[in-house]
């Protein structure tokens, strides 16, 4: 691959006196310089231990609470005649240099086929509302991105690598028709950075791209003149189940550990079928709704994330077969809604997204797992001197049951009978220079009880600002 893009690079650059090159930059940062965390519970977490503080005030740093600071990016693009092109963007950050998002070489044969190949993204079909106009829910209450909605081609999802072909058929009367078909994680690109147990004992993996087409994802799409964007698409997963400790295992000052209650929950991955209708039919107004339906699995394969590390052991190799075949795992279907409309300096925005109808079920088990709603919404108003944005966000978390309907961890300090939380916040977007502005504002969540775990409230004072160049 990076022999590909340098010959691309070379040929873009000798080849001709007209090729397109673009060279831009971006420098964000975002900080926190205040927080503050309301500690209802002061007693201390072990026997023995300190107290708790009642108020814990401090600062940190970090975009969208990701602890990421400041970054600079340089965007390269280069094209020749809309044939041939290239784009890598560079980024530089605290924690040092590193190529993200695009690293990516494309070709169109014909003009109505395009090839790409590399690292990168296209979210022609991506789902339309979105939150990157506000930044307040990383410190209010989490809201789910535009891939909720419907998911967008990328090709790091767990890797680095793909490869994309995109086309409109060349016959009448199918202009507004669109295509494309995507594999991503292709090895060894993606593999050589996911070390570990699983490569370390089978280093043919590294170079194994046999069951690519487990990770295919193909779309269709359809724009109704004045109307909207229908879209429908397979998004190829390698199935899968991560499993997550629920415990308040703490060690002692003899590191002998000791804990009151635990339990396993788990985390399903699986291929899915996606379907979205995005209307634009009215000025100023946008609705995007999706769904996706997950597909069931019994077996899955083998991987740097399996909850058995150790599944080459002989003595473990019937377990592992008989655990991953005696179960049905299904992942929780989802639906979502976003709506934008546009008046005049106003503006109004919200998400709902749902998941529900998850379930495990064995020989003589079963497990329904939990239900959740998520709702967001942020009105806007531009005035003069800076936009307004306010934060409304709530979610719910339903019970996670058994077969008997009973709790599971039911009898333990953290039974997993859901909850809510619920946060609020306004921000100011100022535009200082032009292709700068900053964000600022307050953001708070409030305190709330979710899997029998008391969640703090939250006062959070985050600055952001951007500047493109």
């Amino acid at each position: 691959m990076k022999r590909t893009l340098l010959a691309l690079v070379l040929l873009i650059a000798a080849g001709s006196l007209y090729a397109e090159i673009t060279v831009g930059s971006l420098i964000d940062v975002a900080i926190i310089p205040f927080q503050l965390i309301l500690n209802d519970d002061t007693k201390p977490l072990y026997p023995g231990g300190p107290e708790q503080q009642a108020v814990i005030m401090g600062a940190g740093a970090g975009r969208n609470a990701s602890s990421q600071g400041a970054r600079a990016r340089i965007d390269v693009r280069a094209s020749y005649e809309d044939t041939i092109g290239m784009r890598m963007r560079l980024q530089a950050r605290t924690d040092g240099v590193s190529i993200e998002d695009y690293l990516e070489a494309w070709w169109k044969p014909l003009p109505w086929l395009r090839i790409d190949g590399g690292r990168f993204l296209d979210d022609r079909l991506r789902g339309k509302i979105n939150d990157l106009d506000e930044r307040m829910n990383a410190y209010t209450v989490r809201m789910y991105d535009a891939d909720s909605i419907f998911t967008r081609f990328r090709t790091h999802w767990t890797g680095q690598a793909g490869v994309m072909m995109s086309f409109t058929p060349p016959v009448m009367g199918m202009e507004n028709f669109w295509f494309a078909a995507m594999l991503y994680d292709l090895n060894p690109l993606s593999a050589a950075s996911a070390t570990g147990v699983l490569y370390d004992a089978h280093p043919d993996y590294i170079n194994n791209n046999a069951d690519a087409w487990k990770r295919i994802q193909v779309a269709a799409a359809y724009t109704i003149p004045d109307v909207g964007l229908i879209r429908v698409q397979y998004f190829g997963v390698k199935p899968g189940v991560t499993l997550t400790t629920v415990s308040d295992e703490w060690v002692d000052d003899s590191s002998t550990t000791f804990y009151s209650y635990y339990f396993n929950t788990f985390g399903v991955a699986a291929s899915r079928i996606e379907a979205a209708f995005a209307y634009t039919g009215f000025p100023g107004l946008t609705v995007d709704i999706g769904a996706k339906l997950p597909l069931p699995f019994k077996n899955w394969d083998n991987g740097p994330t399996s909850i058995f590390i150790k599944e080459d052991e002989t003595l473990l190799d019937p377990v592992y077969r008989a655990y991953k075949s005696g179960f049905v795992w299904q992942a929780p279907y989802q639906a979502a809604v976003g709506v934008r409309y546009q008046l005049n300096n106003l503006q109004i925005a919200g998400r709902v997204d749902t998941q529900f109808l998850g379930y495990m079920k064995g020989y003589s088990t079963e497990v329904f797992l939990a239900p959740q709603l998520n709702c967001h919404i942020w009105p806007s108003w531009d005035f003069s001197f800076a936009r307004l944005i306010l934060d409304f966000g709530y979610e719910w978390i339903g019970a996670t049951y058994d077969k008997n309907k009973n709790l599971v961890g039911l009898g333990s300090p953290v039974a997993l009978n859901g909850g809510s939380r619920f946060g609020t916040g306004i921000l100011m977007q100022k535009t200082i220079l032009p292709n700068c502005y900053v964000f600022g504002g307050v953001a708070f969540k409030f305190a709330g009880t979710v899997n029998g775990v008391d969640e703090k409230a939250v006062l959070t004072v985050p600055l952001y600002a951007e500047y493109a160049f």
